[in-house]
């Protein structure tokens, strides 16, 4: 049997099964669930579908730019850090440990509010970083095929990129109590912002047939990505209620896969090479989450957000139209993803003293994503403060989340991974 076969069907972290045929894990390192953008926001534990009353608000809840009376840029910056350890009874050479971290422009927008046919309207241009695609991983993975026969292998794995669009909004004030928005999320590859890389290494050593051989793959791949969805949500305000609902459509998104593979062993004469250049879809779940938020005075706010995906439309199709689980790279027959629900609870007090403000900002979130085995559950927490004076308001947060027993980069039965991830984000407003 041909060494890349015995590879493939032992179920090694191999890029490609065979190179026509796309069966590979899409690898996300930050949450899989959508979530907004800003450090205000983040601080608040990502809880704030039912607040959403800054220029963040396109990436929430739409609805909620009509808050804003004057035109206003926003950016955010945000530095990621993802550890992740690996237990595998059956492979001990597994039980290690990596990490991988990134840092770049989380959030960019410029709003516009204007009255029209009294009402009270807002539109905005925004850049949103909605998936971190960096990862790295080096470890060893190790088969018993045998009758004496063995494989040593030493696997080195690098991923860099990014999912991001650029996200025109519109907000209407529909009556004072009542506000409605849509935004288009315009998913595409503009300098580089929606696209990603691979680069897969494998040397191996070891014995089959009684015979001692050593075999080497790399592989390169780069994937671009596009498409079109929208976002749209709705505001009410009760006295110190406001009820808040968003809805982010499905979508398929095509994906345009590049990439060469080269595979060399001793039991072949010449290196075997490929190049790859497919056209791939990936579809993309609908999502919807509902927030509600209590404004005990003008001080304190309190918000609580319940957020689904249904991960079970989420589907990998490749060149020949055969459907892939996207996590597991099994065939979709096999079984689909089950749906996740979010539990985000966040606060803000508000210091204020004349023309500033110092504001005190925490959360607690449940954030589970879909597994190999069921859904993976992560757990977290943030904290954030910021300061505004007259015109200018700056915010920082920390949110710290992890998984423990979770799926991770190798979606292989006996191994599972502990997964903990950082992030420091800053946001700065100016107001005209």
């Amino acid at each position: 049997m041909h060494l890349f076969s015995i590879l493939a069907v032992l179920g090694l972290f191999v890029l490609a099964v065979c190179p026509n045929s796309f069966a590979q894990q899409v690898e996300i390192s930050s949450s899989l669930n959508p979530v907004g953008s800003g450090a205000r926001a983040i601080g608040m534990g990502g809880a704030f579908i039912g607040i959403s009353d800054d220029a963040t608000a396109a990436s929430w809840n739409p609805a909620g730019l009509v808050h804003l009376e004057k035109p206003e840029f926003s950016m955010a910056y945000d530095y990621f850090s993802r550890e992740q350890s690996y237990s595998a009874s059956s492979h001990p050479e597994l039980n290690d440990s990596h990490g991988t971290d990134a840092s770049g422009i989380n959030y960019a927008s410029a709003v516009y509010p204007f009255t029209l046919f009294n009402k009270n309207m807002v539109v905005s241009l925004n850049y949103q970083r909605l998936f971190d695609m960096n990862k790295n991983a080096d470890f060893k993975f190790n088969f018993d095929l045998g009758g004496g026969d063995s494989l040593n292998n030493s696997i080195k794995f690098t991923q860099k990129g990014y999912l991001s669009t650029i996200t025109p909004a519109f907000a209407i004030q529909i009556i004072p109590e009542l506000y409605v928005g849509i935004a288009v999320n315009i998913w595409d590859d503009f300098l580089g912002t929606s696209s990603w890389e691979k680069t897969y290494t494998s040397s191996g050593t070891g014995s089959l047939g009684g015979m001692a051989f050593s075999s080497s793959i790399v592989a390169r791949d780069k994937f671009v990505l596009s498409g079109v969805n929208t976002t749209v949500g709705f505001l009410a305000n009760l006295d110190k209620f406001s009820i808040g609902g968003v809805l982010k459509s499905p979508f398929t998104a095509s994906v345009k896969h590049t990439g060469t593979f080269r595979e060399e062993s001793d039991f072949t004469p010449s290196p075997a090479t490929d190049v790859i250049n497919e056209n791939i879809q990936l579809k993309m779940p609908l999502s919807w989450g509902l927030g509600l938020a209590y404004r005990y005075n003008d001080h304190w706010t309190v918000d609580l957000d319940i957020y689904q995906t249904l991960w079970s439309e989420y589907v990998l199709c490749d060149a020949a139209g055969k459907e892939f689980n996207p996590i597991t790279t099994k065939p979709i027959s096999e079984g689909k993803l089950p749906d996740t629900t979010q539990i985000r609870l966040g606060t803000e007090y508000l210091y204020i003293n004349g023309n500033s403000v110092i504001p005190l900002r925490a959360g607690v979130f449940y954030d589970p994503e879909p597994g190999a085995r069921g859904v993976d559950d992560f757990f977290g927490f943030s904290v954030g403060s910021g300061y505004t004076y007259q015109n200018y308001s700056f915010d920082i947060a920390y949110q710290f989340r992890k998984g423990s027993n979770v799926t991770g980069d190798i979606p292989r039965d006996g191994v599972s991974a502990t997964i903990a991830q950082h992030t420091v984000l800053t946001s700065l407003i100016y107001r005209f």
